[in-house]
């Protein structure tokens, strides 16, 4: 019967399912007891505001909707689900800290797996175990500058380069050898399919799973077709730098350190000893390839918004330079030992992250029960999103918040405006990102050794007119910078002496 109306019957099967379960979720979520919901706009019947809130940069909405509700808390129904949107850092501190054990969990599309790698990963990369990796950072720095040098149009995948092989050598043990290793396209293929997905917990799949099983000719979701059409570049980058790496490491030849084989020697020696293994060869494969696609994207896309942000405010750039110079002298490249001797390089670092927060809403949590804040019901599942593009442009804390100025980070005894360094880019909690120390000392060391090399400059156009660069950031769990134009030449001819007698 059917075949008279021309529909399949999975699609009838998930269709029906798929309103039973908004009709349950619906009713669920109306069930407010003796305390209101926090404020948010108006929804619509059984939908929610599945369709009011915006698929792409949704976090600037969340912002003028927390601006006409007063409130630095929302309240959404989205398909029957509970969203709560956090706008301000005192909120994120009083619910993601301090009742931290509460907002610990993820919506139930983070399975147990992701949590067993942020737990092994954690161990990993605290402050003091991230030290250990600064020679492959300033090692990869200095080639990194050294190929620019030599071919500077190409920077931003020299860049690109630089940051893919700090975390391909720290997840795998592979050195990655020029700008044209295949590596690097695998790490292109991997930004393209997290930086364009949409935004994490928004999308119709993320709160049915089941629609994930729908055959290709009825996937007409957008996120769901990037989704399969991106898969391969997920996989590829956590398959070949295994297989590559796997036979040394098995027999004992693998040069250097690295998690892969730090955990894989572990787990064999544990079988030898009759001991019981946390995690899978499949886990550390998983954990090893997370490293790779996560910290490589998040340095280099801060490096490439960073080196935008010098280029438009050239004050900044100059600033930045001399300090640099007045620490080396300007006759070396800096090190990882300068580093505190440089505060203002760290504030044009930590504004960077503030102008543009390349998670604006994070990974959001998930409320284990129940919870009452200032006489408002947060309910039991709700998904938490922690609005980092809301904080880090708070006005009742930053002044001018649009305009790029680490000055404002300065003491006020010091002539600066005392302003206090950006909570939000890196998430909250129990759930803070867990590379964002290796992630952020890999931003210093590059930008480090690029001002000491190098000026940045905007293109001119055929009349010698500067043409300022163009900035737009992809939608997605962790978003990239598109690309722009600029100029980077050597500040002069002592620079090439910085990269004498490189071993490559």
């Amino acid at each position: 019967m059917f075949s008279s109306f021309n529909i399949h019957p999975f699609v009838l099967v998930s269709t029906f399912l798929l309103l039973i379960g908004i009709l349950i979720r619906s009713l669920k979520a109306k069930r407010r007891g003796a305390y209101p919901l926090p404020p948010g706009p108006p929804g619509e019947l059984i939908l929610g505001h599945f369709r009011v809130i915006p698929a792409l940069g949704p976090e600037h909405k969340y912002i003028e909707w927390g601006m006409q509700y007063d409130s630095d808390i929302l309240y959404f129904n989205v398909l029957g689900r509970p969203i709560i949107v956090i706008n301000s850092v005192k909120v994120a501190h009083d619910l993601l800290d301090k009742r931290g054990a509460n907002y610990a969990s993820r919506p139930r599309f983070w399975g147990p797996q992701f949590k067993l790698h942020r737990k092994i990963l954690q161990q990993s990369f605290t402050p003091s175990a991230c030290k250990s990796y600064r020679g492959i950072q300033q090692e990869e720095a200095r080639r990194a500058c050294r190929q620019i040098l030599e071919d500077p149009e190409d920077w931003e995948t020299l860049a690109r380069r630089f940051s893919s092989g700090v975390v391909m050598r720290i997840g795998f043990g592979v050195k990655i050898k020029d700008k044209d290793d295949p590596y690097i396209q695998m790490a292109v293929d991997a930004d393209t399919a997290t930086g364009n997905g949409g935004t994490p917990a928004g999308t119709i799949v993320d709160f049915f799973p089941l629609i994930r099983h729908l055959p290709n000719w009825l996937a007409r979701s957008a996120p769901l077709r990037h989704a399969r059409n991106s898969k391969f570049a997920i996989q590829r980058l956590h398959d070949e730098p295994w297989a590559a790496t796997e036979p040394e490491v098995k027999s004992g030849q693998a040069k250097g350190p690295s998690f892969m084989r730090t955990h894989y020697e572990r787990y064999f020696k544990n079988v030898e000893e009759g001991k019981a293994n946390e995690m899978t060869l499949a886990d550390i494969k998983g954990a090893a390839g997370a490293i790779s696609i996560a910290g490589g994207n998040t340095t280099w896309s801060t490096i490439v918004v960073c080196i935008l942000h010098l280029i438009l405010y050239p004050e900044v750039q100059r600033k930045a330079k001399a300090e640099i110079d007045a620490v080396t002298g300007g006759d070396r490249l800096p090190t990882f030992g300068d580093r505190e001797k440089m505060p203002y390089l760290e504030y044009v670092i930590e504004e960077t992250t503030r102008c543009v927060p390349l998670s604006p809403l994070g990974v959001p949590h998930a409320s284990l029960e129940d919870d009452l804040y200032e006489g408002m019901l947060i309910p039991k599942n709700s998904i938490i999103y922690a609005n980092a593009q809301a904080m880090t442009h708070d006005e009742r804390i930053y002044s001018n918040p649009d305009v790029f100025n680490p000055d404002r980070y300065v003491p006020k005894d010091q002539g600066g405006l005392g302003e206090p360094l950006p909570e939000g880019p890196f998430g909250f909690g129990r759930r803070v990102c867990l590379g964002r120390h290796l992630a952020l000392a890999g931003v210093y060391i590059f930008m480090a050794h690029l001002l000491a090399t190098f000026d940045l400059k905007p293109i001119k156009d055929s009349d010698g007119n500067e043409i300022p660069p163009r900035f737009e950031l992809t939608v997605g769990l962790s978003s990239k910078p598109e690309h722009f134009e600029c100029s980077i030449v050597p500040r002069n001819d002592k620079v090439k002496g910085f990269y004498k007698d490189q071993d490559e």
